[in-house]
């Protein structure tokens, strides 16, 4: 009888160092403080505003611009056509405003803008100079710009003691969707709805009111068999 009861108590003794072991191990990952947020709302991207220039420097009595100055100035209209916002700025040094290289310089401006429809929204202005210096024409405009994420400065991933993601968690995600994005105003307003297929529509409907199938038809080579043989 002893015997028996010696051998009963084995098994009962290992199982209280295994449930002893367990609760020591369980205690190493506490539960968290707080529910963490979504992985979206860590990092985000950041939008903000930049003035983009392109600078024209003329010769008092006129100027003949290169095939590289021209491709340069259909290149600074085609992308403010893009990504301008607001008008397109011509500003002319105020001492050679009335001068033939400046005013040859603006000309060119307008006739690209023109040309890829944007000529209406040019507005022209003067500004300072010192005498002597440089003083060319200056193109700009308005864009708005998606701030690159800084995802070199990691945070502690060591401390896991209460089981919540990194500070910089979702870094990288938001980091590759903003370099990915061509416009940064898909992120502040969606696009507009397009109109709907009415034809197709009502198509669908007639379909489910005579119990047929609603889906459109696949070529036979779309299904794919995964059966071996």
């Amino acid at each position: 009888m002893r015997i028996l009861m010696t051998i009963k108590k084995q098994p009962l003794a290992k199982l209280v160092v295994l449930t002893a072991s367990t609760l020591v191990v369980a205690g190493c990952f506490g539960t968290p403080s707080h529910n963490p947020q979504p992985a979206i709302f860590n990092n985000p991207i950041q939008i903000s505003e930049s003035i983009e220039r392109l600078e024209l420097y003329s010769r008092p009595n006129g100027m003949e611009l290169s095939a590289r100055d021209q491709d340069a100035v259909a290149n600074f209209i085609e992308a403010y056509q893009q990504f301008g916002d607001g008008p397109l700025y011509i500003n002319m040094p105020a001492m050679a405003h009335s001068g033939l290289g400046a005013q040859q310089a603006a000309g060119i401006v307008r006739q690209a803008a023109t040309q890829y429809g944007v000529g209406h929204a040019i507005q022209s202005g003067q500004y300072q100079h010192r005498p002597g210096a440089p003083a060319p024409v200056v193109v700009s405009y308005r864009r708005l710009k998606s701030v690159p994420q800084n995802c070199r400065f990691q945070g502690d991933l060591t401390s896991t003691d209460l089981n919540v993601p990194s500070s910089n968690w979702g870094c990288a995600y938001h980091a590759n969707l903003a370099a990915m994005i061509q416009d940064p105003r898909q992120l502040l307003e969606p696009y507009a709805t397009g109109p709907s297929n009415a034809q197709r529509r009502l198509m669908v409907h007639d379909k489910y009111i005579e119990g047929q199938e609603t889906s459109a038809a696949f070529p036979s080579r779309q299904y794919v068999n995964a059966e071996g043989g």
